[in-house]
């Protein structure tokens, strides 16, 4: 009898989440189809979520170091052993740019090989004065931020995993506030052939209804280089990543665990509006107790300093 009040507990969660995500979807589409009649534009903002928020020097598309899946809703699908996991993810950048972003997510599961994910990041800069035709202030900021919500869910079968992810944006520029909705997906192999390499493709900020000029593409690949059984596991990889009117990325990093100890490193060259720049990214992990405590450094460019990310998950058995 117990079995079958859990199965039913659990069938019925599943599908309260999933009229949740439809109704998201709905009510946002509705929303972003209102906002296209009277005048499609982009969303103010966009630009403060190209920083590496979440991530430990690592690809986006691979790495599961922060739950929640924001770069890629495969990455969201919790182990067998972990029934949830809850995470919070900030990063500062040098005081010459201002730009600040926080996360909170949290990911449960819903069936046995069924991840459920909430997450909310926001992102803002600060000392945008405000001036008429001099570089003189007449007083106040001028506020720009972004935020955005997302819900997901991410399903594993053999050796495949597959996330979406249903989101909507608000921006925020001065007196202007706007909104768009959002729907990605990705999916990770892992082992191709017998071959023990992994591969990844994801979306990010992908709108299905307009042409978006927002959007991201992610693909990564990496491979074990050493490998003493559970004890060292180091891995060399490879991602590129294209953002619509802006530019691309290519980065090539490799990963290091041992016993609970994570390191990873790898150079970022970005290739925006004609300008190219490399960065030195460089991060290290802990894990211990079902906390994973994480921070990272990334090299700026012209001259300005380096960002700095932190990272702070909990998994429940």
């Amino acid at each position: 009898m117990t079995c079958f009040v859990h199965a039913d507990k659990l069938k019925y969660m599943f599908r309260f989440i999933f009229a949740a995500l439809t109704s998201v979807a709905v009510t946002t589409v509705f929303s972003v189809m209102s906002a296209a009649d009277a005048n499609a534009q982009r969303v103010a903002g966009r630009d403060l979520l190209d920083f590496p928020l979440g991530l430990l020097a690592e690809a986006p598309a691979l790495s599961d170091r922060m739950a929640g899946g924001l770069w890629n809703p495969a990455t969201s699908a919790l182990t067998p052993s972990t029934r949830a996991e809850f995470g919070f993810a900030g990063l500062t950048t040098p005081q010459e740019l201002g730009v600040r972003l926080e996360m909170l997510a949290a990911a449960f599961r819903l069936k046995p090989n069924v991840t459920g994910s909430m997450s909310i990041a926001q992102a803002s800069v600060a000392d945008i004065l405000r001036t008429e035709t001099d570089p003189q202030s007449i007083g106040g900021e001028i506020p720009y931020s972004t935020t955005l919500l997302s819900v997901g869910a991410a399903t594993t079968r053999k050796n495949v995993t597959f996330g979406v992810s249903a989101r909507y944006r608000w921006g925020t520029a001065d007196t202007e506030h706007s909104g768009a909705f959002a729907m990605d997906g990705g999916v990770i192999v892992d082992h191709v052939a017998r071959i023990p390499v992994r591969l990844a493709v994801s979306t990010f900020l992908f709108n299905p209804s307009t042409s978006s000029d927002e959007a991201s593409y992610f693909a990564a690949a990496d491979v074990p280089i050493v490998r003493v059984d559970t004890t060292l596991i180091v891995r060399g990889g490879y991602s590129i990543a294209k953002t619509e009117e802006r530019g691309h990325e290519q980065y090539a990093f490799s990963t290091a665990t041992y016993r609970q100890f994570d390191l990873s490193t790898g150079v970022s060259t970005t290739t925006e509006f004609g300008n190219t720049s490399h960065r030195w990214r460089l991060g290290f992990g802990l894990r211990r107790a079902g906390y994973n405590v994480a921070i990272a450094r990334e090299n700026g460019g012209a001259g300005l300093g380096a960002s700095y990310q932190f990272l702070l998950t909990r998994a429940v058995k």
